[in-house]
């Protein structure tokens, strides 16, 4: 399966020099915990990303004010990717190898059209193991049955 079969199109980014309460504002109403941060220019070049866990531990568990403390202060550079032709187990040993439970997903390009996440491979096995136990359940009610699948016409 490839991460473009799974993965969450489109970015949600912010600009470095936002404060951690309109990240946390955005990631409510976007409905995710991470965002990509972006310099604020016209291109919107990379920059990093900044997750929830990111500003919980670097600035809240810290005392710090979510209104007073910048993005940029706390965002993780050096953002893993994978491209979206990817293998999905490749995006699974990028996010083992850096320890982190999303990726960006870029275009043959090079640019970022999405976010991957461990969640959304999860998902995806679970569909897949669902399928192929409705297989498995299925085979073995035939056997039960005596029912033989008829052979197959080409």
């Amino acid at each position: 399966m490839k991460v473009q079969d799974i993965f969450t199109r489109g970015t949600v980014h912010i600009p470095q020099d936002r404060n951690l309460q309109e990240a946390a504002q955005q990631m409510h109403q976007q409905h995710v915990g991470a965002l990509i941060v972006t310099d604020g220019s016209a291109s919107n070049r990379l920059l990093g990303i900044v997750t929830d866990r990111d500003m919980v531990l670097k600035a809240v568990a810290m005392g710090a004010s979510p209104r007073d403390t910048l993005v940029a202060q706390v965002m993780s550079t050096g953002v893993a990717s994978v491209c979206e032709s990817d293998e999905v187990v490749d995006a699974m040993q990028t996010m083992f190898s850096h320890g982190v439970r999303r990726l960006a997903v870029t275009d043959a390009a090079d640019a970022v059209i999405g976010v991957v996440s461990l969640d959304d491979v999860i998902e995806s096995l679970v569909r897949d193991w669902v399928l192929l136990a409705s297989v498995v359940r299925s085979g073995q009610q035939r056997e039960r049955s005596g029912s033989v699948q008829s052979p197959l016409h080409p």
